[in-house]
């Protein structure tokens, strides 16, 4: 029983795959319209179901001996197309990709003496269904260098069918195309790009159709981009006809659109954030030398930054061989934050130097011998100003030595201040005390004594680190050399590339 059933099962099988393949053709089909047909396939018996004076008679007549695989005016002149353009839209440039993309209506006109208008036809021009489109003969125009496009049918195909008196056919048809564009990004961001759109003939040479442009060949409104500014009075036109080796030369007509880069966006995004990371490297020159927990992570993550920004800003660029002019403003900024680390390592070095160190100890301690022999020369001329009478205070110890004619002995404890006779004694406060008082009752400051005392008894404070002087000089000079060449940089730069 089962081998019996394998044969119809597959037959199912191979039903069901058939189903699907064409079924799918078939909707292929039904979304690219439905099968035209031409007056020139038409019997003659649906020909003579159409009313004479009809519109659809007219153009039956004009199309029912009509060929649209022979050109017009075969073995004669070439036909001349005029094209025109108006752009809907224009999209930036994609740096990475090389390309742009447009929505534009491409016209096209050229003349076909097959089609010249009756007499007995009123008006001076015949719009057909866009149906139509594929019953005539039309140039075979495509974008030499395009990468991606397509017509556009919604709601119904978007295609503008003209036949004049004088046998000329204009075709307007909305595209949307993707165009390659060759970048030149050695002055990036303050390039200007120059992008083309080639117009080719593809099967016909010279000898059989010549494209060229009309009065106003590219029309357009306003358009504002995110990055360049594109203006009216900036396009090229040209002709690009080109010769292939084997076939001949093939009519082309292009537009050449002028761009130029706003730099607005990189000054805030990329070359300010820059310059100030470079100055916050600087800040480390004003830190204490011996302050590495400070000075190295801000060099450190200046250096980290601007890689990292250099970085971001290389994957949104195309992989040129060449050097950009942002890239000369990332190296240079990279450099200069660098050179801080590099210029702290320096400074770790002298400042870890035993040669060094004990220069710089011999120095201090000569510095503080002349110091002290300044404060004891200065001593002593004040002891001997206080001492001839000249100036100071009394000076108390354990006694109060008085002056002579003041008081005539040594006070040496409060009772023989009280019971010895004095030449002038005074009036003296009843609790006088030795300690605080001279023998003539003022006050003995006795402040400087105690604070020499308790400092006395403090521990001694741990010493400074000994900091050579060439250290700081290399500190002193980077304020000044870091900043100044910066700004010779700046200057440079911006006058070059501006």
């Amino acid at each position: 029983m089962a081998a019996g059933f394998r044969p119809m099962i597959v037959l199912l099988l191979l039903l069901c795959c058939w189903n699907e393949t064409f079924g799918k053709e078939g909707k292929s089909k039904g979304k690219k319209g439905k099968q035209v047909v031409c007056p020139s396939q038409l019997s003659a018996e649906d020909l003579a179901q159409v009313p004479p004076n009809s519109t659809s008679n007219i153009l039956n007549r004009l199309m029912v001996s009509y060929d649209a695989r022979i050109r017009p005016n075969f073995q004669g002149i070439p036909v001349e197309s005029r094209v025109n353009i108006f752009i809907n839209s224009f999209g930036s440039i994609q740096e990475t990709t090389m390309d742009y993309r447009v929505n534009i209506f491409l016209r096209q006109r050229w003349n076909d003496p097959r089609l010249r208008l009756p007499t007995d036809f009123k008006s001076d021009s015949l719009t057909i269904d866009p149906n139509m489109f594929q019953c005539l003969w039309k140039p075979d125009l495509f974008f030499a260098n395009e990468k991606n496009a397509n017509f556009h049918d919604v709601t119904q195909d978007n295609i503008l069918l003209f036949i004049f008196r004088n046998g000329d056919i204009l075709i307007s048809m909305r595209l949307s195309v993707t165009l390659s564009c060759p970048l030149d990004l050695q002055l990036f961001p303050m390039d200007t790009q120059r992008c083309k759109m080639q117009l080719e003939s593809f099967g016909y040479t010279t000898s059989d159709l010549v494209f060229m442009w009309q009065s106003d060949p590219v029309q357009m409104d306003e358009i504002a981009l995110p990055q360049f500014d594109l203006k009216k009075e900036d396009i090229i036109y040209g002709n690009c006809t080109k010769y292939y080796q084997g076939t001949g030369y093939y009519t082309c007509v292009e537009v050449i659109f002028t761009l130029r880069r706003q730099v607005g966006f990189y000054l805030m995004g990329v070359y300010a954030p820059t310059l100030l990371i470079v100055v916050l490297s600087w800040l480390s020159f004003w830190i204490n030398p011996d302050a590495s927990a400070a000075r190295v992570p801000l060099g450190i993550l200046s250096v980290l930054s601007l890689s990292s920004e250099s970085m971001l800003l290389a994957s949104e660029l195309p992989k040129v061989s060449y050097v950009k002019a942002i890239d000369i403003w990332l190296i240079a900024c990279l450099l200069f934050g660098f050179s801080s680390l590099v210029e702290y390592a320096v400074v770790q070095v002298m400042l870890n130097s035993p040669k060094r160190i004990e220069e710089e100890k011999a120095k201090m301690a000569e510095k503080e011998r002349q110091l002290q022999e300044k404060e004891g020369k200065m001593a002593a001329n004040k002891t001997n100003n206080t001492v001839n009478g000249t100036g100071g205070t009394p000076i108390h110890v354990n006694t109060l030595q008085v002056v002579e004619t003041r008081c005539k002995k040594v006070c040496t404890s409060k009772s023989d201040l009280r019971s010895n006779d004095f030449s002038i004694v005074g009036s003296l406060p009843r609790d006088f005390e030795l300690s605080n008082f001279d023998c003539y009752g003022k006050a003995v400051e006795v402040l400087g004594v105690l604070k020499s005392q308790i400092k006395a008894n403090k521990k001694p404070a741990p010493p400074k680190p000994v900091i050579p002087a060439a250290a700081k000089r290399v500190d002193l000079y980077a304020r000044a050399l870091f900043p100044f060449s910066f700004l010779f940089f700046n200057v440079v730069y911006w006058s070059v590339y501006l």
